[in-house]
């Protein structure tokens, strides 16, 4: 049986989600998947153990710098 990653990364691909692999930890990688309202963030480590966290919301698009603030600041934008 492949790796977990390999396995996530085939499940990604035939549901045809759009995907982002990055290696955010030393011990194993993030996949940051994206819907329409969804960003799903899968970290798979070394010992092929996954974990995943959702991200829902609306698809808004706010202009400007005081949007930047607003999206990164601890209150709602």
């Amino acid at each position: 049986m492949p790796a977990m990653i390999f396995q996530v990364l085939r499940l990604l691909d035939e549901e045809h989600v759009p995907f982002v692999v990055m290696r955010t930890r030393e011990n194993g990688l993030t996949i940051v998947a994206t819907t329409i309202g969804k960003r799903v963030e899968i970290f798979v480590d070394e010992d092929d153990i996954v974990d995943v966290s959702v991200f829902t919301g609306n698809e808004d698009v706010v202009l400007g710098l005081d949007a930047v603030r607003s999206a990164i600041s601890d209150g709602d934008s």
